[in-house]
């Protein structure tokens, strides 16, 4: 490489910096202001070595948002409290939306028509996957004990909580507070998994 001069990153060590400067200077300035130069200048990289790697902003900002969300699954576990444990996962769901991580998928989403078809899926299913296994896990731990539904395990239910804090996060442009957990969790959730026992 051109750009391996001393104290330079290379391979993972300098496209995870990429990402985090990127999400950084995403954070500070929104997606619309993102500038490739400036995202290199964090960095601490050469602006070619960006352009290398991805041909424009939206390019690269979708390779940070699929770095990123292979960081949204937490190290998991049921507890046994079916509602706190739903509560825990939405609430960290919520978190990340707050993040720069947030201002990505805005950004993405805005940036759909010009985007091929496979990176939108690709991108989707990074995200929505680790999710979807938690809240799998959480369910099939309920329905072993004898208080989930076992048609709850349906894909469909299974990925309706956070289909609905994505849902709220990009028609009003902010995560979903504790309030609305609970009012998702309480109405919406809760009645249609639980077997009452």
């Amino acid at each position: 490489m051109t750009e391996s001069t001393p104290g330079r990153r290379r391979g993972d060590d300098l496209e995870h910096a990429i990402f985090d400067a990127a999400l950084a200077e995403l954070a500070e300035v929104g997606y619309a202001n993102v500038r490739m130069e400036a995202v290199a200048a964090r960095a601490k990289a050469g602006k070619a070595s960006l352009y290398k790697r991805w041909p424009d902003r939206a390019r690269l900002i979708q390779a940070a948002a699929r770095y990123k969300a292979t960081q949204v699954e937490p190290d998991f576990e049921p507890s046994g409290d079916l509602r706190g444990d739903l509560v825990k996962v939405m609430r960290h769901i919520a978190a990340q939306q707050a993040s720069p991580f947030g201002e990505a998928i805005r950004g993405w989403i805005g940036e759909l028509r010009s985007t091929p078809a496979e990176l939108t899926e690709e991108l989707r299913t990074r995200i929505e996957n680790p999710r979807i296994r938690i809240f799998a896990k959480i369910f099939e731990d309920g329905v072993a004990r004898g208080t989930v539904k076992p048609e709850a395990l349906h894909p469909r239910v299974v990925n309706l909580a956070p289909a609905l804090l994505t849902h709220y996060f990009l028609t009003k442009a902010e995560p979903v507070d504790d309030a609305g957990v609970d009012e998702i969790l309480d109405h919406i959730v809760m009645p249609l998994i639980s077997t009452g026992g």
